[in-house]
């Protein structure tokens, strides 16, 4: 049990529970100071136990909004089992519009925290040690950030053990998306310092999605982002097939999917200079091999010819910059073939 983090909820309590995680700070200005994590429950009695989880970077935003605005119209006969919200786990950076806590704390870089560390790195303890034990599934909500624009989609880590990943691609379909991304474990990190891959290496039941980004949220994304929600709950039937609410928006027609694989190498396109980056395709349009996909301009010349960006590879541009300015090695998109079912996806990347 955690020493530096308590929950004001009783998680096994039946019934709808809005307070807080209460974790120990020291301010400048209060030595007995109290930080505290927004955290909703919603229990109705036996059923599966999930979180679902938004704001993971501070300036994704779709997932605050969906989850936010969902757990306010629930009702504890809507719902079996015990739901369990977190709209922003990084509200701090949620204010700020920014990725990072204030410290600099990446959240998603951080697990399985410190229980005498920081604010987020004891959250993060709390969340590893003790939330995540008792759930059955976890729905982690991202977007690009102001970094980056994603095709809204339900994602996937492709995972080398056939039995979870089983468990994943039935999750990537739970989502009812049209489209849906698949990728390898992140370039340069420790897939178990992540939230979701904590979750995965502890064998729970994972659903991730990147549903726009930017920094900004538009009525599509917002409305893909609660109808994916709604969809991922029903699949693990904590919601019924037949909920439904009038005062939220999660009607939306599905058309032909595509599952997109952005696990070769050569999907990810990177700066090889520093510059203001503009995206010449659009979001989800099919590129050919060699075809321009952006190029970095230098304002601070006036004669210098801008770099042009191509691609190389051909498939669905899933992925593009958001926020202009770049340096050398960041990502600016990221291309990969498609698919129309899940099967058809082979079990290694095509280069």
């Amino acid at each position: 049990m955690s020493r530096t983090v308590s929950s004001s909820i009783n998680f096994d309590q039946v019934g709808k529970f809005e307070g807080y995680l209460q974790i120990g700070d020291s301010t400048n200005t209060n030595g007995w100071a109290t930080f505290h994590l927004p955290i909703i429950s919603i229990k109705s009695g036996d059923g599966p136990t999930v979180l679902i989880t938004g704001g993971n970077h501070g300036d994704e935003y779709e997932g605050q909004f969906a989850i936010a605005n969902l757990v306010r119209q629930l009702k504890v006969e809507d719902i079996k089992g015990t739901l369990i919200a977190i709209p922003s786990l990084s509200f701090p950076a949620s204010y700020l519009s920014t990725r990072l806590w204030p410290d600099g704390t990446n959240f998603n870089r951080i697990f399985p925290g410190k229980e005498s560390g920081t604010i987020p790195e004891k959250i993060a303890h709390y969340l590893a040690t003790e939330l995540i034990l008792r759930l059955d599934a976890v729905i982690d909500i991202h977007s690009g950030g102001r970094g980056h624009y994603f095709l809204p989609s339900a994602t996937m880590t492709w995972s080398e053990e056939p039995k979870y990943r089983a468990e994943l691609l039935k999750n990537l379909n739970g989502w009812q998306c049209q489209n849906a991304m698949i990728f390898p474990s992140q370039p340069g990190t420790n897939e178990n310092s992540l939230f979701p891959g904590h979750v995965a290496a502890l064998g729970k039941s994972l659903f991730t999605g990147e549903f726009g980004g930017a920094g900004v949220t538009t009525a599509t994304s917002n409305k893909i982002t609660r109808a994916a929600l709604i969809s991922a709950l029903k699949s693990i039937n904590l919601l019924p097939p037949q909920w439904l609410s009038q005062s939220y928006d999660h009607n939306l027609k599905i058309g032909e999917r595509r599952f997109i694989d952005m696990r070769a190498g050569d999907s990810y396109h990177w700066a090889e200079d520093e510059g203001l980056y503009q995206n010449s395709r659009r979001l989800g349009e099919e590129i050919n091999m060699g075809e321009e996909i952006g190029a970095i301009h230098y304002t601070e010349s006036s004669d210098r010819q801008p770099t042009r960006v191509f691609a190389q590879r051909s498939g669905i541009l899933g992925v593009i910059r958001g926020f202009p300015r770049i340096r050398r090695g960041d990502c600016l998109a990221l291309i990969g073939p498609s698919y129309l079912t899940i099967d058809a996806v082979p079990n290694q990347p095509t280069e």
